[in-house]
Formats: C-alpha cells, structure tokens, sequence
C-alpha cells in the first residue's frame, strides 16, 4: 500500500470504515461486459460529466466536479470552476500558482488529474486519483542542490530543490539565510515545497516526484478514490469522492 507524507495523507482510505463502498476488491481487468445491465461495461460511462461534490467545496468556495472518462479508461478529474491552469515553466516559483491550499488533502482546481486503474464491476465504476500529479512537472524542472554529504554525517549525499539553509518563512517575503547572515529571497511557495514534507525527489542529476505510484498499480495503491453507479437512464452518476480521509458524494451528468 502505498504511504505518503503527513503533509498530503494522514491515514489510509478505509482505515476509518465508512461504509462498504471504502471496501476494495482484487483488482483486476476492466469489465468490457457481456450484459445489458446498465452500468455493467465501460462503454456506459464513456462520457464527459459534469456535476457537484454535495455539502463540500474546494479552495475558491466552488463545488463543481468534472470526470471525462474515455472509451480506453483513459480520462481526467477537473475540480473547481476555474480555467485550467497552465504547466510550469518557472523552477522559483512554487506551483500551482497563488497560495497553498490551507485544507489537506484536497484536490486543487485548474487540474487535469488523470484517472488510473479503472475497472467497472458490480454494475459501478471505480477509479483511483493521484493527487501529487500535480507537482510532477514541477519536479522536473528543479535543479538538484546539495543538501548534505557523507563527510557531514549523511550516510550518503542529500540532494533537494533548496540547499540546506535557515529560513524566513510565511505566506510572503519569504528568504533564505546564508552562513553569513544575508538574506536570499526565495519563493514562499517553493520555500514550503522543498523544506516542508519533501514534494521532490532528489538526486544528483535531476529531480522528479518524491512518491508517485506506479503506472501499472492496482486501485487499493491509490488513496483518492471515485467510485459511482448510473442510475436507470443511464445519464446520471451519483457516488463518492474519498480524499485521503475525506469522503464526500458526488452527482454527476452526462454530457
């Protein structure tokens, strides 16, 4: 199973039994379907959705959820109401752009999050989400730093996207503090990035996504989860959104 910093996860998805939907099953191929139950094959979802996450909002106070889901299991999660946000292209400056997101563990608006191991069984559709695609390209662009060696006590080199310096930090004005007493300013977004519960990963040549499941996980490997069911009609989905520990109910229409 996989773990990740306190910063993203505090617990596993199922360890507060919810209800039987938080429940997981062997994961396996997605049913292609030999019935003609609705909801039984993963044609029936092949759709874009729009709809709402019921009695919760993300950072701008919107409750609108979008769900493209393609005919390969392919396909997107977009929260929010904002315009997608461009990819980053500036390695000092913390991304997404504008402040962090002050609630844990949700997801962030502007985002095409892709859907992995899907799988439709039971007549309803299960998806995992992983949240930290979103720093993924961030990652990327960083240039690693040393952070410490073996001849400072390591066992072996540290490397991050910051080095390893006191700081100033809060949501502006943020710096860096040289052996010297000077001041270097920095990012206060990437300042929290690279000193906080490490977003990167670091090695002496290149940075990518500290944890990052793999492309061929199963769904239990995923600790954001949607998991619905068509009604009758076949138009409308209603299920539920787990984030880390927070699991809501989502509506969703096709499109």
């Amino acid at each position: 199973m996989k773990t990740r910093r306190p910063y993203h996860r505090l617990a596993a998805l199922c360890a507060l039994a919810l209800a039987p939907a938080c429940s997981k099953t062997t994961d396996g191929p997605v049913n292609i379907g030999n019935t003609q139950a609705i909801g039984a094959q993963l044609s029936d979802y092949t759709a874009n959705w729009d709809g709402y996450v019921e009695a919760y909002t993300f950072m701008s106070g919107s409750d609108r959820l979008r769900v493209t889901i393609a005919a390969d299991g392919s396909g997107t999660v977009r929260a929010g109401d904002i315009d997608v946000i461009a990819p980053p292209t500036d390695p000092n400056v913390g991304y997404p752009p504008g402040p962090m997101d002050p609630v844990p563990n949700r997801l962030r608006e502007g985002f095409l999050y892709p859907i992995r191991a899907v799988q439709v069984q039971a007549d309803r559709i299960q998806f995992g989400i992983d949240q930290d695609e979103i720093y993924a390209a961030w990652c990327a662009l960083q240039t690693p730093v040393l952070r410490s060696s073996p001849d400072a006590g390591a066992d072996a080199a540290v490397y991050g996207c910051l080095p390893n310096l006191g700081y100033i930090g809060g949501s502006t004005d943020c710096a860096l503090l040289e052996p010297d007493g000077t001041q270097q300013p920095v990012d206060c977004v990437k300042l929290a990035m690279c000193e906080g519960p490490q977003i990167c990963s670091c090695t002496a040549t290149a940075c990518s996504l500290w944890q990052h499941v793999a492309a061929d996980a199963g769904l239990a490997d995923y600790l954001d989860e949607i998991d619905g069911a068509l009604d009758s009609t076949g138009n409308t989905l209603v299920g539920t959104l787990v984030m880390g520990t927070t699991r809501v109910t989502i509506h969703l229409q096709k499109q």
